[in-house]
């Protein structure tokens, strides 16, 4: 039975995979062991997170790879990514040329599953209200994020220019707090609904389920 490891972006990447995605695979019957990690960036002085440069992840790949008998999948944003990934584009409907180039850089591995979201973590927050009601209590912030979920029936649209990014909009909506606003918001999401919404998110875990019951 293969291990499923999930090489991530960072802390809030690591605890919707441990808390969303591993326990929605777990429900559908798989036993495969699963974890997440993040990038590591400098070994020496064991920093991890982000993906500053390609050849970090492109490395811890062939670190775990060296381990044998598993499955990879990446789970990165699209905003800000470094410019050497393979067949880098700044056309987010392009992102699949660039998981190809991935994969292609590892000979097709087929146990290797790039995933690169499109635009970023925060836009499957915007799947549904439920998770914003937990963190905003003023009503007027709320209906601006109603607003938002309601312009874009798909979430992974959000995202007209640098500034308009999903964090970025809920920076200028209320005091954002990534890692600990994210984890409440995503309790209160399951991941059935966020694949209702995000076709790519819900191709990216379809690839996953597919693999895992070869």
């Amino acid at each position: 039975m293969k291990r499923l490891v999930f090489i991530v972006e960072g802390d809030t990447e690591v605890i919707f995979v441990n808390k969303s995605i591993i326990p929605y695979l777990y429900s559908l019957g798989f036993e495969n062991p699963m974890y997440a990690q993040t990038i590591l960036t400098n070994r020496k002085q064991h920093k991890k997170g982000g993906v500053i440069n390609y050849q970090y992840l492109k490395n811890d790949i062939n670190r775990v790879f060296a381990q044998e008998n598993v499955i990879i999948t990446t789970f990165i944003d699209f905003f800000r990514l470094p410019t050497n990934f393979p067949n880098f584009t700044t056309d987010s409907k392009l992102i699949h040329e660039i998981e190809e180039g991935v994969l292609s850089d590892f000979d097709n591995n087929e146990n290797l599953i790039p995933y690169i979201q499109r635009h970023e973590l925060e836009a499957l927050m915007f799947s549904k209200i439920d998770g914003f009601e937990i963190v905003i209590d003023e009503s007027d912030k709320l209906e601006t994020i109603n607003e938002i979920i309601n312009e874009f029936p798909n979430p992974e649209d959000i995202n007209s220019n640098p500034e308009n990014a999903p964090s970025k909009r809920l920076d200028r909506i209320y005091k954002y707090d990534k890692v600990a606003d994210s984890e409440m918001i995503f309790d209160m999401l399951d991941v059935q609904s966020i694949m209702d919404k995000c076709p790519r998110f819900k191709n990216w875990l379809q690839t996953i389920i597919d693999k895992l019951s070869e």
